[in-house]
């Protein structure tokens, strides 16, 4: 019996124009009504995840940053693991060295040494509202100073606009990967972005964790997701379920291909999940 659903937000739960829909809404607390567990377990930073959680129950559980984070709120984390002071100067200075785009969280910031608007429109509380956000800023000349000097800690560093940038996400990845060993962990949501988290983390992991916390095991897991950050969570559940509008390789080990994000693709895999449960 499927008891916890774990569901990526981006090009999964949240439609096109990162919006959480109402029917969307419904289904998934209808689930739970139905005794299984909603999860959401995204790359986003905390804040991020945390508000979009907070729709579909008042204690959400939930796991942030690729797996970096998990808990309750942020008084009641499960686990957590950060990057190296060390080795987020490292990334810092290479980004400058390569004139890469870049920024990174703690639990609620993103930290840059410059302000996109159209790199944070996904993170607008509303999209129709440019004003608000689910997370806050902090733009300087120095964004490790500012980290450090709250006393906080990062855990996830993203590149961006890696299509554009002449050194490319492969030689990228090798780079990193000759400077790092294992010290770091890599994977993308999209394409044109690397995304960086302390070394064996993952979203998978975390969830595996998790499952290991409630008394389960891995048959009763359902994941939903679209891109290479959901290829292991997926990997790893009794039933797993695809975006249409999600990567070739994701679709290739799914058990099922639900609808794209703006088509009630969600709605699908709650159905299929009851179906299972025999409910």
């Amino acid at each position: 019996m499927i008891k916890l659903f774990a569901l990526d937000m981006d090009g999964t739960l949240l439609d096109s124009k990162s919006r959480l829909r109402e029917e969307t809404i419904d289904a998934l607390k209808d689930l739970q009504a139905s005794g299984v567990r909603v999860l959401l377990c995204s790359g986003r930073v905390f804040s991020s995840v945390y508000h979009y959680a907070r729709e579909i129950d008042d204690k959400p559980c939930l796991i942030a940053n690729n797996g970096a984070v998990m808990g309750l709120s942020y008084k009641k984390l499960f686990y957590q693991e950060a990057i190296s002071y060390e080795d987020l100067e490292k990334l810092y200075e290479i980004s400058l060295a390569y004139n890469l785009d870049f920024h990174f969280y703690d639990l609620d910031t993103y930290y840059s040494n410059k302000f996109d608007k159209d790199r944070v429109r996904h993170l607008l509380v509303d999209p129709d509202d440019r004003d608000h956000y689910t997370v806050k800023f902090s733009i300087s000349d120095n964004p490790i100073k500012e980290l450090k000097d709250r006393k906080h800690t990062a855990y996830k560093f993203q590149i961006n606009n890696l299509d554009i940038n002449p050194l490319g996400k492969e030689k990228l990845k090798n780079l990193l990967a000759k400077e790092f060993s294992d010290k770091l962990s890599f994977t993308s949501s999209f394409d044109r972005v690397l995304e960086i988290m302390a070394g064996g983390v993952s979203k998978a992991k975390t969830l595996e964790g998790l499952v290991d916390k409630m008394g389960l095991d891995r048959n009763n897991l359902a994941a939903i997701g679209d891109g290479l950050n959901d290829l292991e969570m997926l990997k790893i559940s009794k039933l797993s379920f695809a975006m249409a509008n999600g990567k070739d390789e994701v679709k290739e080990i799914a058990d099922y291909i639900v609808s794209n994000n703006d088509s009630g693709g969600i709605l699908e895999a709650c159905k299929l999940i009851k179906e299972y449960n025999h409910v």
